[in-house]
Formats: structure tokens, C-alpha cells, sequence
């Protein structure tokens, strides 16, 4: 009886160190999605603000400027304090079109660390807006 009680309190310990690893991940990768659905929608709105005019004279969307997409994603995650909240954060923005993507990176450090695991576990996220400006 002691060997049974000895093996489920280890499986019920192992169950508890997964689950807790398992959702400091998905509590980070929620949040890092939500900063880049923030980040993509700051750029876009205000690409469509910048670039938005009455007649191109063609008919045809505006060209947008990837380097103002990027600085416009960098003023958006300095003013939520992104790379403070996020370890490691990496991010890039880019511009295909009328389409602005943003791609953010973190790594996550798991509060029980996995045996022969060394390091931290890295979750990413992409978020992407059209800017319809004629």
C-alpha cells in the first residue's frame, strides 16, 4: 500500500509542475498576443491617418513606408512598457501591400525548470491589419 500511495503522490507532483509550466506559457503567449494585436493596430491606424489623402490622381492604395510602420510599432510597445514586461523581447514589423505584420518573441522562464531542460522556453506571436487607404 505504501509503494501505491508513493507512486500516485509523485504522479500527482509530476501533474502539478506540467500543469503550472504549462500555464505560465499560455499566460504569456495570451499577453504577447494582445501586445501585438495593439502594436499592428497602432501602426495601422496610424499609417491610415499619415498616408490617408483625397485622391492619388491613379485610383490605386497609397504606398506605405515599412519604416514608418516600424516606428510607429516601436512608439506603440515603449508606450506599454513591452520590453519590461516581456523577457528577451524581440520584434520585428513589416509591410507587404496595404498589409502591416507584427511579430513579437519572448522567452519565458518556467517556474519548475524540466530535468536536462537548460534555458527558458520562447513563445511568439503574429498579428497583421489592413490599412485600406485610397
Amino acid at each position: 500500500m505504501t509503494v501505491l500511495i508513493i507512486g500516485f503522490t509523485a504522479i500527482v507532483l509530476m501533474l502539478i509542475v506540467v500543469v503550472t509550466d504549462i500555464s505560465k506559457v499560455f499566460l504569456v503567449r495570451r499577453s504577447l498576443d494582445a501586445t501585438a494585436d495593439g502594436a499592428v493596430l497602432a501602426a495601422a491606424n496610424g499609417l491610415a491617418a499619415i498616408y490617408a489623402q483625397a485622391d492619388l490622381g491613379t485610383g490605386e492604395n497609397a504606398r506605405i513606408d515599412p519604416e514608418e510602420a516600424q516606428r510607429l510599432t516601436a512608439e506603440y510597445l515603449d508606450s506599454v512598457d513591452a520590453s519590461n514586461r516581456f523577457t528577451g523581447l524581440d520584434w520585428s514589423a513589416s509591410v507587404d501591400g496595404t498589409t502591416v505584420t507584427v511579430e513579437l518573441s519572448s522567452a519565458v522562464d518556467l517556474p519548475f525548470e524540466p530535468p536536462g531542460w537548460e534555458g527558458s522556453a520562447e513563445v511568439g506571436s503574429s498579428a497583421a491589419a489592413v490599412v485600406p487607404i485610397r
